[in-house]
């Protein structure tokens, strides 16, 4: 089963990762020992065999050897773990033999291919103890040769190993309780400061959203999900105080019209009225409505921008060339103000065409309306290292600074009442910036005291960056 507890799930490893260390430690502390005790009763018989050689080789004659007994058994006595066997190569029992272990040395010694002063670790024939023997060559002063045998039982040394391993097996499910317990503590306390985050989650709302997390204090780990829970709360505050002030405009955008449209209406209803009266409170009726449906095709146009799904039918398409031909549409307006418009230069990039030419429309048209009569609204296309660009200029009144950071937002306006009479909409700029992020591209505007402003849409020139 899943465990759903993020203090428990981390307790859990915890303990398991103290007892995987648990293991290894003994694991280390075992061999480590077993090398010891081994290392250790080597030492012990390589020293017992050196002076067994010696007392042989003190001794004139095998009968010498036997009538010394006592000082071979002194090697081994008081050592219950060591036994000791002196016997003459090639014979079949022992010359001198103070346990069965140290005979049964001696077949071992026949049996396996077992040189002098080398080792040899077996077991012996009951399986019950274990044993590691010592052979070194050895004579007396009269050259007669002997074999000296040295063992010693390494049952109590295994006892003690087992023991060890023993213990600590039996103790790893308490320390595995222990240790989990209080790694739970600790994990509960180390995520204590994670309660600030759902208690502000729990006080945030549409209405409400000022509630912030206070990052004094907080562990180094929680500083940057501090820092990206506040921002991600600035941008949803941000985004609501922006929904309002969208709706508040769009009812506002919405009842001029409609309040004409109902005024003209009842008033042509209030007496009986002539054919033509009628035709022209139906002319003006139209008009409004016209903007009703610029309007709402600007809204569902941004809507649909905004959807970062969106697709773009995108094509190979010169931007200069596609200003060109969107000239000959707005020579009217441009006649209108007395103005030109010239187009020069030249940047290819792959992008939707519809969109591209809506944002140069919006943009030259925006210029027609702002720009000074008589002058020329001048449209170049040129590429910025990856950018392909197309830039509008116009000389007229330039943006206040104040304006410029908010010219993109939906129905904002520098001058509301001109652009409102001069049939905008107040969402020209904003579906220009939509284009051009669904492009993955930047529209940038500079306006300076000079009396010209200038637009550049820039398109990533692969296409893909959107």
């Amino acid at each position: 089963m899943r465990v759903k507890s993020l203090s428990l799930r981390l307790a859990i490893w915890i303990g398991i990762l103290g007892l995987m260390q648990a293991a290894a430690v003994l694991a280390f502390s075992y061999l480590t020992l077993a090398g010891e005790l081994d290392s250790k009763q080597r030492a012990v018989l390589r020293d017992k065999a050196e002076h067994a050689r010696h007392l042989v080789s003190g001794l004139a004659d095998g009968a010498a050897l036997r009538a010394n007994a006592s000082q071979f058994a002194d090697l081994v006595s008081g050592h219950s773990e060591l036994h000791m066997m002196v016997a003459q190569p090639g014979s079949n029992g022992p010359w001198l033999a103070f346990s069965p272990e140290a005979r049964e040395s001696l077949l071992r010694f026949k049996r396996d291919t077992w040189g002098s002063d080398s080792f040899l670790e077996w077991r012996s024939q009951t399986g019950e103890r274990r044993m590691l023997s010592l052979a070194t060559a050895a004579a007396t002063r009269n050259g007669e040769p002997y074999e000296v045998v040295l063992s010693a039982d390494r049952s109590e040394d295994r006892r003690l190993l087992g023991h060890l391993l023993f213990t600590s097996v039996s103790a790893a499910p308490f320390a595995l309780a222990l240790v989990g317990l209080c790694a739970l503590a600790f994990v509960k306390l180390g995520l204590r400061p994670l309660n600030q985050f759902s208690r502000a989650a729990a006080h945030i709302s549409a209405h409400d959203l000022s509630t912030r997390i206070d990052a004094t204090g907080l562990p180094n780990e929680l500083q940057s999900l501090c820092s990206a829970f506040n921002a991600m709360l600035n941008r949803l505050d941000e985004g609501v105080r922006r929904l309002s002030e969208f709706s508040s405009d769009l009812a506002h955008e919405l009842r001029t019209p409609l309040s004409t449209l109902l005024g003209r209406t009842q008033v042509a209803l209030s007496q009986p009225r002539s054919s033509e009266e009628l035709t022209d409170v139906l002319e003006g009726n139209v008009e409004e409505l016209e903007r009703l449906s610029r309007l709402v095709s600007d809204m569902l146009f941004l809507a649909q921008a905004d959807d970062a799904k969106a697709s773009l039918a995108r094509v190979e398409l010169d931007l200069a060339d596609e200003a060109r031909q969107l000239v000959e549409f707005l020579e009217l307006l441009a006649h209108e103000r007395n103005m030109k418009i010239a187009v020069s230069g030249h940047a290819s990039v792959r992008a939707d065409r519809q969109h591209v030419r809506r944002a140069i429309t919006n943009l030259v048209s925006n210029a027609l309306r702002h720009g000074l009569p008589g002058s020329t609204v001048r449209v170049s296309a040129y590429f910025d290292g990856d950018h392909a660009c197309i830039e509008i200029v116009n000389d007229g009144p330039p943006i206040p600074p104040e304006h410029q950071a908010r010219v993109f937002d939906r129905f904002y306006r520098v001058d509301g009442s001109r652009t409102r009479d001069s049939g905008g909409s107040g969402l020209g700029l904003a579906i220009v910036r939509a284009i051009m992020t669904l492009h993955g591209g930047t529209v940038r505007l500079d306006s300076d005291a000079v009396a010209s402003t200038r637009f550049a849409l820039c398109f990533p020139k692969n296409g893909d960056a959107a």
